[in-house]
This record gives C-alpha cells, sequence and structure tokens, in this order.
C-alpha cells in the first residue's frame, strides 16, 4: 500500500506540473509579455546606442500608456457586451479643445487650481456627452455602434477644427504640465498612477455588484438578457459614456503633457485600443472581457509604436503596424471562437 501511493504522488505531481504549463503557456497575458519581450529586445539591438530603453523614451511610453490603457480598458467594456466605439479618438480630440478653451479663458481671473479643476472636469464632461450621444443612437434610435461611432467621428473632429480654426490651442498655465502632465513620483508618471488608479475602480465596479455581468449577458444574448429583466438601454448608455468620458479623461492627460492640443492626431488611437482589447483577450462579439489583457495589450501597442519611430522608420508606418496588429487580433479571436464552437 505503502508503495502504491509512493508511485502515485510523483504521477499527480507531474500531471499537475503539464497542466500548470499548459495553462501558462496558453495564458493571453503571458502570451502577450512574451511578444512584448522580444520586440523590446529587438528594437533595443537596432535603436543607435541603445536609445529604446534609456530613461527619456521608457518615461515617453509611459506617459503615452497612460492615455492607451483608459482607451483599450473602455473600449473592452463595450466589446463585452457586443458593442464598439471608433470615436474615441474624436472625444479626445474635441474633450482636450474645450477643455483647452475654458483653461485659457479663466487663467488669470481665477486661481491656478480652480482653472486647472475646472478644465479636467470640462474635458470628462464633454466625453461624457459624447457617449451620451452615442449610447441614444445605439440604445434608442438602434443605429449600428459601429455606424454611429463612425458619424460621431466625423461631426467631433469637424467640431474641433472650426472651434479651433485649424490651429492647435496653446499657453495652457506651465504648472499644468510640470506639476502633473511631466510630473512623476518616484519612477511612475502622475498620469500614468491617475490612469491605473481609474482603471482600477472600473475594474472593482465592473468585477463587484451586477453591472459587469449585466454586461457580459447583454454580449452573450442581447434578447435573452433583455426578457431577464436586464436594463439593456440603461446599460449600453452607461457603457458608451464610460468609454467617451474616460477618452475626456485621456485628452485632459494630453493637454497636460504638451500644454497644446493636437486636433490632427488621435484618429488612429481607437484602432489602437480595439487592437489592444482584442489581443487581451475581450471577444469582439461579446460575452468575454479581460482588464489586464487590456493593459498589456496597450503596451504592445505603445511598444510598436515607440519602436518604429527610434529606429527611425516614418510615422506612417506607426499605423501600418497597428493596423497589422488589429487584424492578427481579429483572426486569433474567430481562431478561438471557432474551435470553442468546434
Amino acid at each position: 500500500m505503502a508503495i502504491s501511493e509512493v508511485t502515485k504522488i510523483p504521477g499527480g505531481g507531474l500531471a499537475a506540473n503539464r497542466d500548470l504549463g499548459r495553462k501558462l503557456i496558453t495564458n493571453r497575458a503571458i502570451q502577450i509579455i512574451a511578444v512584448e519581450i522580444v520586440l523590446i529586445a529587438v528594437f533595443f539591438s537596432l535603436s543607435p546606442d541603445g536609445a529604446f530603453l534609456n530613461q527619456t523614451n521608457l518615461r515617453g511610453m509611459a506617459l503615452t500608456a497612460s492615455q492607451v490603457i483608459l482607451l483599450a480598458v473602455g473600449q473592452a467594456v463595450l466589446m463585452s457586451a457586443g458593442q464598439i466605439d471608433i470615436s474615441q479618438g474624436a472625444a479626445v480630440i474635441l474633450s482636450s479643445v474645450v477643455a483647452g478653451k475654458v483653461m485659457l479663458a479663466l487663467q488669470g481671473d481665477y486661481p491656478l487650481a480652480v482653472v486647472v479643476l475646472l478644465g479636467l472636469v470640462v474635458s470628462i464632461a464633454i466625453g461624457t456627452l459624447i457617449g451620451l450621444a452615442n449610447g441614444l443612437l445605439v440604445g434608442v434610435v438602434k443605429i449600428n455602434a459601429l455606424v454611429t461611432t463612425l458619424g460621431t467621428l466625423g461631426v467631433m473632429t469637424g467640431i474641433a477644427q472650426v472651434v479651433t480654426g485649424g490651429v492647435n490651442l496653446s499657453g495652457m498655465p506651465a504648472e499644468l504640465s510640470s506639476e502633473f502632465g511631466q510630473a512623476y513620483l518616484g519612477a511612475l508618471p502622475l498620469p500614468m498612477l491617475a490612469s491605473m488608479a481609474v482603471v482600477g475602480v472600473v475594474w472593482l465596479l465592473f468585477r463587484v455588484g451586477p453591472w459587469g455581468t449585466h454586461t457580459l449577458a447583454m454580449g452573450s444574448n442581447f434578447g435573452a438578457s433583455r426578457r431577464v429583466g436586464i436594463a439593456t438601454l440603461r446599460n449600453t448608455l452607461a457603457i458608451f459614456i464610460l468609454s467617451s468620458a474616460l477618452a475626456g479623461l485621456a485628452g485632459f492627460i494630453d493637454l497636460s503633457r504638451y500644454s497644446t492640443t493636437n486636433i490632427s492626431g488621435h484618429l488612429n488611437d481607437s484602432m489602437a485600443a480595439i487592437a489592444a482589447a482584442l489581443i487581451g483577450g475581450t471577444a469582439l462579439t461579446g460575452g468575454r472581457i479581460s482588464f489586464l489583457g487590456a493593459i498589456f495589450g496597450a503596451f504592445l501597442a505603445i511598444i510598436l509604436q515607440s519602436g518604429l519611430v527610434i529606429i527611425n522608420l516614418s510615422p506612417f508606418y506607426q499605423t501600418i503596424a497597428i493596423g497589422l496588429m488589429l487584424l492578427v487580433a481579429v483572426s486569433v479571436d474567430r481562431g478561438r471562437d471557432r474551435r470553442r464552437d468546434d
């Protein structure tokens, strides 16, 4: 009896180790990290004097991550409900423009803290209004989310260009950048810490209580969700508002980083966010979400963008890289769905 017991233990241990190893290999976050390590090594070796890993570039990537992570998480929540938002970039632009206008109008007449706080509130409020418009068009008017957000992408970008006359705003309070946008707590930028705190709150709200369960249920079967009493319209409004409000916060961070707007940029932000969420394991057709995967996916997009720039390739290659990343992510997602159906 003793011998048989001894012989069973190693077998069970080996089987358990094999199962653990298989789970680790197939874990999406670990796969993304492995790809990121390879890309970092490649860009480090190709960049002049290993500049890819110097302090300046690492800090720049961390600051960019503070914006992309917000967009990717907002996109992941939407996609988990079977929705999508390609107007996030326009929300970033318009929210930063309106916030910049407000701060320029108020600075000198009000205390700096009040000016900055109002800029933050206005930026998030503009994002919220954009999300509300998207949610109403999708949930009430019943326009497809892709068509809806394609339309608001054009409208909001046009409004930003009309408001500014096509010229970027400048002259923001210098303290906005020095005290927040380019400020650090230890080795981490304050915008990154703020973004991670916001993402932590969203994750907690999603995991605790009915909101997350209802959202995933809507993505799995919208009609059944409505029949069992889930407030699908209210939840649709909530997730679109969340996505655009996070974009509004990203717009404020962008404004605080550069002390100017960027009305010609950010139009590819939604593509990067969608790719990050998909690569991270969120299902395009709904019913599945990974917050951690969206975060790692966002870093993958940033590593690609930064690496291509630092090895002196044209910025146009960034768009190509993100587009390919999106296609790969969709292909992987479809392949997973086919295997699950089989």
